[in-house]
């Protein structure tokens, strides 16, 4: 709560999709959080990209195609990860990051 009274938390379309999708998640919680800020969602390209460039931190992960997006999403967006997502965890650490 502190960070978000802080205003340090954003998401990304990417993020608000699957959890609508993932879990469910009810019509107000989706609209509350589409009213934090946005980093921006990458597109196909720039997903396929930043991935291929860094092979070895996504290889036999478990990460699927929006969980890379959302990991994309994060580093170009400057933020840090908050996330529970076992497979997410060891792609982002492979990479040199510290989660939330």
């Amino acid at each position: 709560m502190q960070y978000l009274g802080e205003n340090r938390v954003v998401t990304c379309d990417v993020v608000i999709g699957e959890l609508e999708l993932g879990s469910g998640i009810p019509a107000r919680v989706a609209r509350d959080l589409s009213l934090l800020p946005l980093v921006p969602s990458p597109g196909a390209a720039a997903t396929r990209a930043f991935v291929e460039r860094r092979l070895r931190s996504f290889h036999a992960s478990g990460v699927g195609w929006a969980d890379a997006q959302i990991i994309v999403a994060a580093v170009d967006g400057g933020a840090r990860l908050y996330t529970s997502d076992r497979a997410v965890t060891v792609v982002w650490r492979r990479l040199g990051f510290r989660l939330a």
